[in-house]
């Protein structure tokens, strides 16, 4: 009996901190979650699955969009008509929805219960699936400790949405630990919640599948399901299925030893070259990163709309329709620490005899400060004001070379 265990769809997903510019792009990203999961039913139908669980998430958030609802229901009647059943737990996104009010689940779909957990027998695959919805609001029990021993003779599937130990990345919901997990005696926990594909154990399996389709540039990398196969034991096999209709990339450039504007061009062609590759076919959404101290012209690397145009017209070089560069963020580095031994053994000197003639720089830095201090509320200038305008020069110049100069301790 082959199965597919997916989570984290987030149907219709809200775009988030996305600076692609291109309202095709924006169209085709908005629409990616949906054609994942229609992606998911294909490979079902083709590799003829008997079984798909859902770990939570399937909405994204509580708007009863009857778009989705047709959506759903369709991609579920498709299912239907194969014989492949659908079991499905509710996540922290998807446990108030309303949309599951008017979506009229068809026979071969399951949503197991918010109340305790319920467990749904295959006799003719011998296989079990117990598992817990969320029910509405944070949720902090331990869930998996309420889950009851497996049904003897059968392959025991858990499905549970959960943070686990916790992710710094993810909310900590239905907390629990690999410990507990593996004590309760099932073969298989199929996890949903975070969204990076991890196999935690093997003996049980505890496996996250990870998100079906990344979001934004923090999800990058292939997204998909695992597909599993049982002979109603032991699982026989275990692979993940990329299903992804848009992948995710970050680009890192280092501009060290760059002089000309043009020398840009060759690092970032060789990296998008790479990524199309990565990518497999499917159009890549690209975040480019340009690290590092180089010679740059100021004109052109102060500039950073010029900086975008001149990787805008290297990506479309590659390819007009499937590489879409997401945004353009420029590091220059921090600058390389200052020395503690003066470079110039004369001038402590000359800043020495610079602060002698007080009256002459104190008039400097009035007429300097002049337009700021009229910027300043009132009370700021009172207190300006009562403030010596300038330290005696021999107990000012060891505290100026000191700042001058000073080394960041690590």
């Amino acid at each position: 009996m082959k199965f597919f265990h997916a989570a984290d769809i987030h149907l219709d997903s809200p775009l988030r901190n996305l600076a692609l510019e291109d309202p095709e792009q924006q169209g085709r990203l908005r629409r990616a979650t949906r054609e994942a999961f229609s992606a998911l039913a294909d490979r079902a139908i083709e590799e003829g699955v008997s079984l798909i669980l859902l770990a939570g998430d399937l909405y994204d958030h509580d708007n009863p969009n009857m778009q989705v609802v047709h959506f759903l229901r369709r991609e579920l009647s498709r299912l239907a008509a194969r014989g492949i059943r659908v079991v499905i737990v509710r996540g922290n996104h998807d446990a108030a929805n309303r949309i599951t009010r008017y979506l009229d689940l068809p026979s071969n779909t399951t949503v197991l219960s918010d109340k305790a957990p319920e467990t749904v027998v295959l006799e003719e695959h011998g296989v079990a699936v117990t598992g817990q919805s969320f029910t509405p609001g944070p949720v902090t029990d331990n869930l998996a400790l309420g889950f009851p021993p497996p049904v003897s003779g059968l392959f025991n599937i858990a499905l549970l949405h959960t943070s686990l130990a916790g992710s710094p990345d993810h909310d900590s919901y239905a907390p629990c630990t690999l410990g507990d997990l593996c004590a309760r005696g099932y073969d298989y926990w199929a996890l949903g919640h975070i969204h990076k594909r991890e196999i935690l154990s093997r003996e049980p399996f505890v496996v996250f599948p990870g998100n079906l389709q990344g979001r934004d540039a923090k999800e990058t990398g292939p997204k998909g399901a695992m597909l599993g196969e049982t002979d109603g034991h032991r699982l026989t096999s275990l692979d993940f299925i990329p299903l992804d209709v848009v992948r995710w990339h970050l680009l890192s450039v280092d501009l060290t030893g760059l002089v000309h504007s043009r020398e840009l061009a060759a690092p970032l062609r060789d990296g998008f070259e790479r990524i199309l590759r990565e990518s497999g076919g499917r159009p890549a959404a690209v975040r480019v990163t340009l690290s590092g101290r180089s010679s740059l012209p100021p004109g052109f690397i102060d500039r950073p709309e010029a900086v975008r145009q001149l990787v805008l017209a290297v990506a479309a070089e590659i390819s007009l329709d499937e590489l879409w560069v997401e945004r353009v963020r420029i590091d220059p580095g921090q600058d390389p620490p200052r020395p503690r031994e003066l470079p110039d053994p004369d001038f402590g000197g000359i800043l020495a005899e610079v602060l002698k003639d007080r009256e002459g720089l104190t008039a400097a830095l009035q007429a300097d400060l002049a337009p700021l201090r009229k910027s300043l509320p009132e009370e700021l200038r009172e207190a300006l004001d009562a403030v010596p305008a300038l330290a005696d020069p021999e107990s000012l110049l060891p505290l100026l070379l000191d700042l001058l100069y000073r080394t960041e301790e690590p």
